[in-house]
C-alpha cells in the first residue's frame, strides 16, 4: 500500500470514529481525541514522505538538499548533517583530521565525527 492510500485511510479512518464513535463504546469527547490523532498522524506521515523523496533528489533539482563535504565547500552556519551511517545533527561542519571523512559537525558541544553530507536547515 503506499504512502498516500496510507494517509487517505487514517483520514477516512478518522472521520469514521468521529460519527460512529458510539458504536465502540466511544463517548464523543474520546471520538473527537481519536479523530485529531489520526489526522495528526496522516499529516506527519504525508510531510515526511514529500521530505524524504525531496531528500532523495539532487542538490540542482530542488534547489537545494544535500551537499557533499568538500573542504573548498564548507558552510559558514548551522546546517542539517549527515555522517556515513545516516545519523543527523544540526550544526557547523568543520574539517577534523581524525574523521575518517576528514569533516565533523558540532552544536553545543556534541560532536559527529565522519560527516559526508550537509543541507541547508528544513523550513519548519
Amino acid at each position: 500500500m503506499s504512502i498516500s492510500e496510507q494517509v487517505k485511510g487514517l483520514r477516512y479512518k478518522a472521520d469514521i470514529y468521529n460519527t460512529v464513535g458510539s458504536v465502540w463504546e466511544l463517548n464523543r469527547a474520546e471520538a473527537k481525541i481519536l479523530q485529531g490523532l489520526l489526522r495528526k498522524a496522516a499529516d506527519t506521515i504525508e510531510s515526511l514522505s514529500a521530505k524524504l523523496a525531496d531528500m532523495g533528489r539532487s542538490a540542482e533539482y530542488c534547489g537545494g538538499g544535500w551537499i557533499p563535504c568538500d573542504k573548498d565547500n564548507l558552510p559558514d552556519k548551522e546546517v542539517l548533517c549527515c555522517d556515513q551511517f545516516g545519523e543527523m545533527i544540526l550544526g557547523y561542519v568543520s574539517e577534523d583530521k581524525t574523521s575518517d571523512t576528514g569533516f565533523c559537525a558540532e552544536n553545543d558541544n556534541v560532536y559527529m565525527y565522519n560527516c559526508v553530507k550537509w543541507m541547508e536547515k528544513p523550513k519548519p
